[in-house]
């Protein structure tokens, strides 16, 4: 641990490691810009997957836990029918015409910034690098309704299109999105996909947006309980 902390420059930070099953993380309580702090850590541990965590409660308190490994969730997710899954969402695969909208709705891309919710608790170094790969190990949604294997699997598949990494996970998450989608079809898709999972994304119509996707190069997906 002081081998990574040092190569991240957080020596000088609280921390502590915590097991999450078969597996450990390394937890810090940031201190300054917590920002600033993932971006240096991002940087400086390329084998790794540093993320934000809003609530710390979500990684040290085992209740809050997968009920499987990070290890079984990864494997599942690499093959799982991310539509199949989806569709037993109720939301997604009947939604209802108001929440759809026209699409003329308008929206705020400004209302799209995770910093917005808060500071977050901990800063969370995960020894996987792949990004997806954060949301085996932090279940944001899974007490709140949303299971957190549909997440994960779902994250899988917006890196693999979108380029997206999660950046802070709480019940606001927030992802880099390098490659947004580009056609509006695939935006109004995606949409539908942000909203069945966490329901409070949108901040308008799904079509509406759709149209904010296209020009967004950072979401934040966010709901409550």
């Amino acid at each position: 641990m002081d081998k990574i902390l040092r190569a991240a420059g957080l020596e000088n930070h609280r921390a502590q490691q915590v097991r999450i099953h078969d597996e450990t993380v390394i937890v810090v309580r940031p201190a300054g810009d917590a920002q600033q702090l993932l971006r240096s850590a991002r940087a400086a541990l390329p084998d790794h997957n540093p993320v934000l965590a809003f609530e710390s409660d979500a990684v040290l308190d085992p209740d809050f836990h997968h009920d499987s490994s990070p290890s079984d969730l990864i494997a599942w997710a690499r093959t799982a029918d991310v539509d199949a899954e989806l569709g037993r969402l109720h939301s997604f695969s009947h939604p209802e015409q108001e929440l759809l909208g026209t699409g003329d709705e308008g929206y705020y891309l400004d209302g799209y910034d995770v910093t917005g919710y808060g500071d977050p608790e901990l800063l969370v170094i995960l020894p996987r690098p792949a990004p997806w790969t954060a949301f085996a190990y932090l279940n944001p949604y899974g007490r709140w309704g949303t299971p957190g294997d549909l997440l994960l699997a779902a994250a899988r598949r917006w890196h693999e299109r979108y380029g997206a990494a999660p950046t802070t996970i709480g019940l606001a998450n927030g992802f880099t999105v390098p490659q947004p989608p580009t056609e509006l079809a695939d935006a109004e898709r995606l949409a539908l996909e942000h909203v069945a999972i966490a329901g409070l994304t949108a901040r308008t119509t799904v079509r509406a947006y759709a149209r904010a996707l296209r020009e967004l190069n950072q979401w934040c997906l966010y709901n409550r309980p």
